[in-house]
């Protein structure tokens, strides 16, 4: 705190006293800083009133430092190192708000949950170029594969950093003429699965529909999403996707997935470059009014 007769220094007064000390005269400070020398003269007398001291000797023959200026030198240097250490940062996050930025997720994610908030970051920071790849593959990160990875998993690898946005849970939804045909014992009705190894029965389907033959595989869920959705069948999805479409319903089943968390993971060495941190918190906040959609277990 300051006392009752001190006042706040102003930064550029001191930048103006460095510039004497630095140049070795008025003359050569105002030349460097591009003022008149009766501006760095002012300057200098309003920080020596701020701190109730002499910092020059003034004569004839120049300017010399007194004792009290020498004794506070160190701090002011320390002072100018701060200060530039602050326009360098700005600079380097300007600079940084600019070129690509390279964004891997599902297909599906991308293209029902992503979409709008890319969006409306690209217009706020139209400099920034996104690249979207679309791929449920677990890309490197650490060797800059992509800087920035959604990923459904419970276990992040050790080399990101991310934060986990949400659980996605899971059910089995079709349509409600799916369903009806279903209740009515036609046959036809069948179940669509994940390629595994071409064989593995999900385990939904083997405790809850045992005889009910797959139809479909796919290893994309966007392919199974929209399977569903075109009558082919019961399928395991997201509950967000399945809640939030007006076609489908939730089919009683046990032995549904567990619950996996939907993260946002960046590599360790790039958390702090200024697009990529800027892009984590503005889509971050972008999900925060959706997470319950993600996380219900029930239509909403």
């Amino acid at each position: 705190m300051y006392g009752a007769n001190m006042q706040a220094m102003d930064w550029s007064d001191v930048h103006y006293c460095l510039a004497v000390i630095q140049e070795g005269s008025v003359t050569a400070a105002a030349k460097k800083l591009g003022v008149n020398h009766t501006t760095v003269s002012r300057r200098i007398s309003a920080l020596e009133k701020t701190l109730h001291a002499s910092l020059f000797d003034r004569s004839t023959s120049g300017w010399s430092v007194t004792p009290v200026g020498e004794s506070i030198l160190p701090n002011l240097e320390q002072m100018q190192e701060a200060a530039s250490a602050i326009e360098r940062s700005v600079h380097a996050d300007r600079k940084d708000l600019s070129g690509t930025l390279r964004i891997t997720a599902l297909d599906v994610c991308i293209q029902r949950i992503l979409l709008p908030g890319l969006k409306a970051f690209s217009e706020k920071y139209p400099s920034i170029h996104v690249e979207l790849l679309a791929s449920d593959e677990a890309l490197d990160l650490s060797v800059h594969a992509a800087d920035i990875a959604f990923r459904t998993t419970n276990n992040p690898p050790p080399n990101v950093v991310g934060k986990k946005i949400a659980n996605f849970n899971y059910g089995v939804y079709a349509t409600k003429r799916v369903w009806e045909d279903y209740m009515a014992g036609r046959s036809e009705v069948g179940a669509i699965s994940w390629v595994l190894d071409g064989k593995a029965i999900p385990e939904w389907l083997r405790q809850s529909y045992p005889d009910m033959p797959i139809r479909y595989r796919s290893n994309s869920l966007n392919v199974i999403y929209d399977l569903v959705r075109q009558g082919s069948g019961f399928a395991e999805i997201p509950c967000s996707l399945g809640n939030s479409d007006p076609d489908l319903i939730k089919i009683p089943a046990q032995g549904v997935m567990e619950p996996m968390g939907f993260w946002l993971l960046t590599n360790l060495d790039l958390r702090t470059t200024a697009r990529i941190r800027i892009f984590r918190d503005f889509m971050l906040d972008y999900l925060r009014p959706i997470v319950e959609r993600f996380e219900s277990q029930s239509a909403l």
